[in-house]
């Protein structure tokens, strides 16, 4: 899988999946940049830093049991949050379809978010735990 048209990816969220009401998904996978140049040097010294993952997602807005605001909702603030797993597709996790695993904490939720004659949609901004941090695995 080189180049692929990103139409079936997998999103779930504390065992739920939301991957039908997914319009968009976005994983960034980051540390932070530590400047560690002394006098002396001709240029700077990058050393990574702490993790700072972060998770965005577009819904669709569902606010059926079992469903988008039910599963937000429910979590956000949730300071032990609960575990996430991204896929590019739905298939079964191999190298050319890694998953993406993090405990995550639902920070910013939008219940409701619309204008009139619009679908309603929806978005959600996801961080690692404390102590988690986005994992990549391809088996």
């Amino acid at each position: 899988m080189a180049i692929y048209n990103l139409r079936d990816a997998s999103v779930v969220y504390n065992s739920v999946d939301i991957s039908n009401r997914v319009r968009s998904v976005k994983i960034t996978m980051n540390a932070d940049d530590l400047d560690a140049t002394a006098m002396g040097a001709t240029s700077h010294a990058h050393v990574p830093g702490l993790r700072d993952d972060t998770v965005e997602l577009e819904l669709f807005q569902d606010h059926a049991v079992g469903s988008v605001d039910a599963t937000f909702a429910a979590l956000l603030g949730n300071s032990a949050g609960a575990t996430l797993v991204i896929k590019p597709t739905s298939a079964a996790v191999g190298a050319t379809n890694p998953s993406f695993t993090v405990t995550a904490i639902v920070l910013d939720y939008s219940a409701i978010d619309g204008e009139v004659g619009e679908l309603s949609m929806t978005s959600v901004s996801l961080v690692p735990a404390p102590g988690s941090s986005i994992v990549r695995a391809v088996a």
